[in-house]
């Protein structure tokens, strides 16, 4: 754009004004009034410059408006006159304007329409109100006074709208309609917004039938503003990187391509961007933005590459009713993205968290970081994860088909929850992994998993499958499975505790891998089969769903079975098969027999427990050593001598202020009498 040609004419403006024609000095090159209406007021010129001024709103027929390089057209509003709307129409050739334009505060809406096109470059472009350019043919009706802007029939041609190295200041909105806008390297500040509109029915424009590559582009732009883009036909793209300081709202019934090419340079959006498209692909890539990323694509795919978000992120698919069949809808996270916020991914098929080489056919390395929660559902289709991903809780749900991993991607959350209805697990091989993905195969309920979707610890709160359907998953860290509808769950976390506990873990088959010696299984009604490696011998131990788990000792650590060095330190995880009795509290040494309960302690020799079949005789004090020796003491009668009594003890070591009762009784239920030496003795 750089290179066309200046069309530079002979110094020379002329009006008709009032049905007269008026000349004036030279003033702008290649620029001719032949008519004006309504509030305009006279011109003057001088200087390379004109000066249009108007005391009230104004249609001004331009049969031909450029201005060149070095030149001023200004639009002055006078004696007071405020709130106007000048309406410039042109209809020969396209209007080029290289130098600068101005309108003053008086100017509320000054309006540029010209069908065959409008190119900005090197402009300089003020204005205290707004500012529509359009390719639309208007025309303006006056009524009391008061002037009414319509468009006018519409033509075949239709031009296009292009800014280029370029500066707009513009007070209010700037609205750009043309079935195609391209903004290349300008600066744009609007206080009230940058409009581009390329849609049928927007305001005043109706573009006729025209064939357009790209709908809006806009090529490493600074707009200090929002920005809201209306598309037909033709892509929506930003290119370049650039910087819009506001909120950029896209609004397509094509695609949509945010940085599509970024030469390295980062688009950054200090607002929240909102895209809507229904083409057959939708992107953002090296893209930052401040607020929220909200991207919804009825026609195809979807994709976001390498961004920051400052806040949520929510990416759609959708089918709509217009959309040609066939169409797969694919929602594709690549390279390495960062959300503060929540990400929420709603595709109607494939979902792939995962870097990807299409022209190669190879997966990339990348990552996910999530603040909050991430959120996948494919409604037809697959989720795989193929990159390291982090949020603080990871749901994955697919409708139809499978939920995958690469084998190798880690997800780390404190909450998990996995859904598909079919397989959920790793998948080995990129061949294997894209296959799958391309042509949405159902992985059968038969299938043995060569790899597992692998966590680094956590909480697992939900495993959703069919009833014929597996589950393989590894985890990094200590687990806990707390919610299940499955049918065959298989977990494994080597040297990690395992935790499967509550009403809400419901499945066929619950297999844990050999790692089992820091396993806890805690809910009695179970309904599930559990299937484990026992540490006591290490053979496959199956326990059978509503069967009762125990543990065979106590000293274990919480109700874990443990493996420790010392075997009295250990607990077995047991099930019914092997009952365990009660220790008895009476009798450690002898466990209760169910058979036969709890032994008596024998009240003459605690050691011996009483045998029912011969009991120890009755004790006669008299013939009781122990009674008589007690008999040659001091106040027998502090001693019961009907009971048994070991032999006195003498405490030499006590001292002779010190009084001893002499009579203990000790934890067997003997008795131990203990006196000084008596004295002189």
């Amino acid at each position: 754009m750089k290179n066309i040609k200046r069309k530079l004419s002979a110094l020379a403006l002329t009006t008709l004004f009032a049905s007269m024609q008026i000349s004036f000095a030279a003033g702008l090159s290649n620029a001719t009034i032949n008519n004006a209406t309504g509030g305009y007021a006279g011109m003057e010129t001088g200087n390379n410059s004109a000066t249009l001024n108007f005391t009230g709103d104004s249609h001004v027929n331009w049969d031909t408006l450029n201005v060149g390089k070095g030149e001023t057209l200004n639009f002055n509003a006078i004696n007071g006159a405020q709130g106007l709307t000048v309406l410039n129409t042109v209809n020969k050739g396209m209007t080029n304007i290289y130098g600068q334009v101005n309108a003053n505060s008086g100017i509320a809406k000054l309006i540029i329409s010209n069908p065959n096109g409008v190119l900005f470059d090197g402009a300089k472009f003020t204005a205290a109100g707004d500012v529509m350019v359009t390719t639309q043919p208007m025309t303006a009706t006056f009524v009391d006074g008061k002037m009414d802007v319509t468009k006018a029939a519409a033509t075949g041609n239709i031009g296009i709208v292009t800014i280029q190295d370029s500066n707009f200041n513009i007070g209010g909105e700037f609205n750009i309609m043309a079935p195609s806008i391209n903004v290349v390297e300008t600066a744009i500040t609007a206080t009230n917004g940058l409009k581009l509109v390329t849609a049928n029915g927007q305001d005043y424009l109706s573009a006729g039938s025209i064939n357009v590559k790209d709908a809006v582009r806009l090529e490493a732009v600074s707009i200090d503003g929002n920005v809201y883009i209306i598309a037909d036909k033709g892509v929506v793209k930003t290119v370049g990187g650039g910087e819009i300081k506001g909120n950029l709202t896209v609004k397509s019934d094509d695609s949509v391509a945010l940085n599509y090419v970024d030469n390295g340079k980062a688009l950054h959006v200090t607002g929240d961007v909102n895209a809507e498209g229904n083409g057959v692909m939708m992107y953002a890539r090296n893209t930052k933005v401040d607020g929220n990323l909200n991207m919804e694509n009825g026609g195809g795919f979807l994709e976001v590459g390498n961004v920051q978000v400052g806040k949520d992120m929510n990416l759609k698919t959708s089918v709509k009713s217009e959309n040609k069949e066939g169409y797969k809808h694919f929602v594709h996270v690549v390279g390495n993205n960062t959300v503060e916020g929540n990400v929420n991914i709603d595709s109607k098929h494939n979902i792939h968290i995962g870097n990807y080489n299409y022209e190669q056919g190879v997966l990339l390395d990348g990552s996910l970081k999530v603040g909050g929660d991430l959120t996948a559902h494919a409604q037809d289709g697959h989720i795989m994860v193929t990159v390291d991903t982090q949020a603080d809780k990871i749901s994955l749900k697919s409708d139809n088909l499978n939920v995958v991993s690469d084998g190798k991607a880690t997800l780390t959350a404190n909450e998990y929850e996995f859904s598909a209805n079919g397989y959920i697990g790793g998948i080995n091989g990129t061949d294997n992994i894209i296959n799958v993905m391309e042509n949405y195969i159902h992985i059968p309920s038969t299938v043995k998993s060569p790899a597992n979707i692998n966590i680094a610890g956590g909480v697992i709160t939900k495993i959703d499958t069919p009833d014929n359907a597996s589950a393989y998953i590894a985890s990094k860290g200590d687990v806990k499975l707390t919610g299940a509808n499955a049918g065959n769950i298989n977990i494994t976390a080597p040297d990690k505790f395992i935790e499967i506990t509550g009403d809400g873990v419901h499945a066929n088959n619950i297999n844990v891998g050999n790692e089992t010696d820091k396993l806890k299984v805690d809910f009695e009604g179970r309904d599930y089969t559990l299937n484990y490696t026992n540490i006591r011998d290490e053979k496959v131990v199956t326990i059978n769903g509503t069967d009762k788990i125990t543990y065979e000792l106590t000293n274990g650590e919480n109700g874990y079975n443990v493996k420790n060095p010392r075997a009295e330190d250990t607990t077995y995880l047991v099930g019914p098969e092997k009952p365990v009795d009660p220790v008895d509290p009476v009798d450690p040494v002898d466990p209760v027999d169910p058979v036969d309960p709890v032994d008596p302690v024998d009240p003459v020799d605690p050691v011996d427990p009483i045998d029912p079949v011969n009991p120890d005789p009755t004790i006669d004090p008299e013939d009781n050593e122990n009674a008589k020796i007690l008999r040659s003491f001091e106040r027998p009668e502090s001693v019961d001598q009907a009971q048994p009594y070991t032999p006195i003890a003498y405490a030499a070591d006590l001292e002779d202020d010190q009084v001893d009762t002499g009579v203990r009784k000790n934890v067997d239920g003997s008795v131990t009498v203990v006196r000084a030496f008596p004295v002189g003795k």
